[in-house]
C-alpha cells in the first residue's frame, strides 16, 4: 500500500546546485510532521548537480533533463506525478521559514475554496518583494508600472494594480496572480489544469496559470504570516539580453493568448513593438552601471589627451586662437574609439569592470593606436610630447579613478586594488565559530576582517567567554547595536543552530543599515550570497607551472623591483652608506630593526638593487624565526601576503598555504595590489 503524502515539492535547478542543497535543508527543518515527496528537476546544468545534490540528499526524486525545457515543462515533468494533497512550486533560490508549511497549509484546510497561496517573499536586504502579490498584467497595469506610476501613487487602485499595492503587505487578502518562485497549490487542481502552458519557456507561466484559475471554482489566496527569502534570478542572468527579450516575449503571448481577440491587428502590432521597446529599454537600465563606468573612462582619457596638450604648449592662450587649434580633438575621437573596442574585447565592462590592469591596458594600446595612425596619417598628424604627457597623466588619473570606484563597494572581499578590509561578524555558536573563522581566514584571495561572532540565542547567559580563541560579541538580540558600533558590512549566519525564523526576523530588522547577509549551511563549506557562490574551502593548489617561475614573470617582478627601488636608493644614498657603517657585517641589517627603521629600508634597498630582495615576498630574515616554512624560490620582501595576513593566520601551514597561493597565482597587479595595501596599512608591516 502506497504511503500518503501530505505534501510534494517541486524544484527546478538550472547552475546553482549550492541554493538548492541550502532550500532542501531549510525544508526538511519546516517538515514537521509532514510527509512529504521531494522533486529536483535538472534541466541540463552541465556541473554535476545531480550527483551533488544526491550526495547530500539521497532521499530526494531526481529527474535528469538533457536538455533545457525551460520552467513550466520542467516543472510539469514532476507535476505529473505528484501524490500529495498539496504542491508546492518552489524557485532553487529560496530559503523556506520553519513554519512556512504549516501555517499555509492550516490557510488551505480553513479555506476549502482556496485553490492556491502564497506567502511574503523577502528580498536578500530584509525588503519586502512587492511581487508576492500581483494582479494579471493588462495593458493599463504593465502600462503604469512601465512609467512608473505605480511607485509615484502605490496607495492608488488606478495606479498600483500590479503589485496591488494598496493592500498593506501583512494583510491577507485574495489575489489574481502569485510568484512562480513560491506558490502551494491543492494538487487536484494543479493537475487538472495541465500544471503549466509549456509554450513558456520562462517567465510569464505563472501568471497564466494564475490566470486560469478564474474559470474555476476556486480562488487565490496571500497570506503575510510566514516569509521565505528568494535570491531573484540566481539561476537566470536578468541582465542578459537574451532573458530579458525571454521575459517580454512571455509577456506578448500571454497577451496574445487571453487578449488578442479583442483587439485589431494594428493594435496588436503597436503592443508588440512597445513590448520590443521596453525590452531594449529593460536592457540599457539593466547595464547602467557599465555605462556609467565607460562614461566616467572615456571622460578621462579625453581629459588626458586635452591636459597632454595643454602642458605641452604650457597653457599658452595663443594656442587657441583659431580653429585650426582644436584639431586634437580629432584625436580624442580616434582614442576614444580604440578604447572602447579594446575595453569591450577585453571584457572590460562585463567580468573586470573591478579590474584596474585591463583598462590600463586599454589605455596603454589607445595612446599606442593614436600615435601608430597619426605616424601614417600625416593629415592628423599630432605632437609626440603631448600624447606621451596625456599617457602619463591617462596613468594616474587612471589608476587613482578605479581605486576610488573598487573602494566605495562596501561588500567587495576578493577584489584587488580594495584597500579597507571588509568586516565581518559571523552569528553562530562557539563551535561554528572555531570551525568557520580559520576556513574564512585561510582565503588568501579575501580581504576580510572577521571580527567576532554572535551567539545564536538572545539568551545571554549561554554565551562562554572563557573557552572562547575568537571574540564573541554578544547574544542575537544586540546583533543590530553590533552592527551599528561596528560598522559591519556582512553578517554569515551559519545555520547549523540558528532558526531560519530568526535569521529572517533579523534580516528584516537591519534591512535598513546596508549591511550584507549571506548564509552558510549546515554543511559549513560555501557561503551563499545574492550574487554569488563562495566554497569555504583552501584554494586547491595542484600541481600546476608555478607563474612566479616562469622567465617572463621573473623579469617582469625584477624591472618592477628596479623602478620602484633605484630613484629611492638615489635620493637616500647618504643615509645607506650611513647605515652600512653601522651594521654588523655578519648581519643584512641593523638591530634591533625596528628602532633603526628607515636605515634598515636603505639597506633592505641596496639589497633589492643586487637582487636579495623583492618588495613583494616572503618575510625578511628579522621577521621569521624558522626559515623551514619559506619557500624556496622565492625572495624575501619588505611586504607580502603572509605580513599583511599576519593576525589572521593561525597554524604554521596557513603561513605555507599564503606563499604557494601567491606563487602559484602571481602577476604584477597582485604585486601593485599588496604594495597598495601595505602603504594604507603599515602597522601590519612593521616588526
Amino acid at each position: 500500500m502506497t504511503k500518503s503524502v501530505d505534501l510534494t515539492i517541486v524544484i527546478v535547478n538550472y547552475k546553482v546546485k549550492e541554493y538548492v542543497s541550502n532550500l532542501l535543508s531549510s525544508i526538511r527543518k519546516a517538515q514537521g510532521d509532514l510527509a512529504i515527496q521531494v522533486f529536483v528537476v535538472d534541466n541540463d546544468s552541465g556541473d554535476g548537480s545531480i550527483d551533488y545534490l544526491r550526495s547530500r540528499h539521497s532521499d530526494v526524486s531526481y529527474i535528469e533533463n538533457h536538455v533545457n525545457l525551460g520552467f513550466g515543462k520542467a516543472n510539469n515533468q514532476a507535476i505529473q506525478k505528484a501524490r500529495g494533497t498539496y504542491t508546492l512550486i518552489i524557485n532553487p533560490d529560496t530559503l523556506v521559514s520553519e513554519d512556512t508549511f504549516s501555517t499555509l497549509i492550516a490557510h488551505l484546510e480553513a479555506e476549502p475554496t482556496c485553490g492556491a497561496v502564497g506567502c511574503k517573499i523577502l528580498n536578500p536586504d530584509g525588503s519586502y518583494a512587492p511581487e508576492s502579490k500581483r494582479s494579471v498584467p493588462t495593458i493599463w497595469a504593465a502600462l503604469t508600472k512601465l512609467l512608473g506610476l505605480h511607485a509615484l501613487f502605490p496607495k492608488s487602485k488606478l495606479f498600483g494594480k500590479y503589485y496591488m499595492s494598496w493592500l498593506n503587505e501583512d494583510e491577507t487578502a485574495q489575489v489574481p496572480v502569485l510568484s512562480g518562485s513560491f506558490m502551494l497549490w491543492r494538487t487536484h487542481l494543479l493537475q487538472s489544469l495541465g500544471g503549466f502552458d509549456e509554450r513558456f519557456f520562462m517567465y510569464g507561466e505563472d501568471i497564466d496559470l494564475c490566470y486560469r484559475v478564474q474559470s474555476t471554482d476556486y480562488h487565490i489566496d496571500y497570506v503575510p504570516g510566514t516569509s521565505i527569502i528568494h535570491y531573484k534570478g540566481e539561476s537566470t542572468k536578468k541582465g542578459d539580453l537574451r532573458y530579458i527579450r525571454i521575459f517580454n516575449e512571455a509577456m506578448y503571448l500571454f497577451f496574445d493568448k487571453h487578449h488578442s481577440s479583442k483587439y485589431s491587428a494594428l493594435f496588436k502590432g503597436v503592443i508588440f513593438s512597445a513590448i520590443w521597446l521596453k525590452t531594449i529599454l529593460s536592457f540599457v537600465l539593466s547595464r547602467l552601471e557599465a555605462i556609467s563606468w565607460i562614461a566616467t573612462d572615456l571622460l578621462l582619457l579625453n581629459l588626458s589627451i586635452i591636459l597632454g596638450f595643454l602642458l605641452r604648449f604650457r597653457f599658452s592662450v595663443e594656442i587657441f586662437s583659431d580653429l585650426q587649434s582644436f584639431q586634437f580633438l580629432w584625436i580624442n575621437l580616434l582614442a576614444s574609439a580604440i578604447f572602447v573596442i579594446l575595453g569591450g574585447l577585453f571584457g572590460l565592462y562585463q567580468k573586470k569592470m573591478d579590474s584596474i590592469s585591463t583598462p590600463l591596458k586599454a589605455l596603454f594600446f589607445s595612446y599606442a593606436g593614436v600615435a601608430v595612425i597619426t605616424f601614417f596619417a600625416r593629415n592628423l598628424a599630432f605632437s609626440r610630447l603631448s600624447l606621451l604627457i596625456g599617457f602619463g597623466v591617462a596613468i594616474v588619473l587612471m589608476i587613482a579613478l578605479k581605486l576610488i570606484q573598487i573602494n566605495s563597494r562596501r561588500h567587495a572581499i576578493g577584489v584587488k586594488g580594495q584597500i579597507k578590509s571588509s568586516k565581518i561578524v559571523l552569528v553562530g555558536t562557539a563551535h561554528d565559530a572555531r570551525e568557520l573563522i580559520p576556513k574564512i581566514h585561510a582565503r588568501p584571495d579575501w580581504n576580510v576582517e572577521v571580527l567576532g561572532w554572535v551567539q545564536a540565542t538572545s539568551d545571554e547567559s549561554l554565551v562562554d567567554e572563557g573557552n572562547d580563541p575568537f571574540t564573541c560579541l554578544g547574544s542575537l538580540s544586540q546583533l543590530e547595536d553590533l552592527v551599528k558600533a561596528y560598522h559591519v558590512d556582512q553578517v554569515l549566519f551559519s545555520l547549523s543552530e540558528l532558526s531560519y525564523k530568526d535569521m529572517l526576523r533579523q534580516i528584516t530588522r537591519l534591512q535598513q543599515l546596508q549591511v550584507q547577509f549571506k548564509l552558510i549551511p549546515d554543511s559549513m563549506d560555501f557561503i551563499l550570497g545574492k550574487s554569488r557562490v563562495e566554497y569555504l574551502e583552501s584554494i586547491p593548489l595542484v600541481e600546476v607551472e608555478i607563474a612566479l617561475q616562469k622567465p617572463i614573470n621573473q623579469l617582469i617582478k625584477r624591472l618592477f623591483d628596479l623602478s620602484l627601488a633605484l630613484p629611492l636608493f638615489i635620493l637616500g644614498f647618504p643615509l645607506w652608506l650611513v647605515a652600512n657603517v653601522r651594521r654588523n657585517q655578519s648581519s643584512p641589517f641593523i638591530t634591533p630593526y625596528t628602532r633603526y627603521r628607515w636605515m634598515n629600508r636603505m639597506l633592505f634597498l641596496g639589497g633589492v638593487l643586487r637582487g636579495r630582495y623583492s618588495w613583494v615576498g616572503k618575510p625578511l630574515p628579522v621577521e621569521t624565526t624558522d626559515d623551514r616554512l619559506q619557500p624556496e624560490g622565492m625572495k624575501a620582501g619588505l611586504t607580502g601576503l603572509v605580513q599583511l595576513n599576519r593576525d589572521k593566520l593561525q597554524e604554521a601551514e596557513d603561513e605555507e598555504h599564503y606563499h604557494l597561493y601567491y606563487m602559484q597565482n602571481y602577476s604584477i597587479g597582485m604585486d601593485m595590489d599588496i604594495l597598495l595595501k601595505s602603504f594604507f596599512q603599515p602597522k601590519e608591516t612593521e616588526s
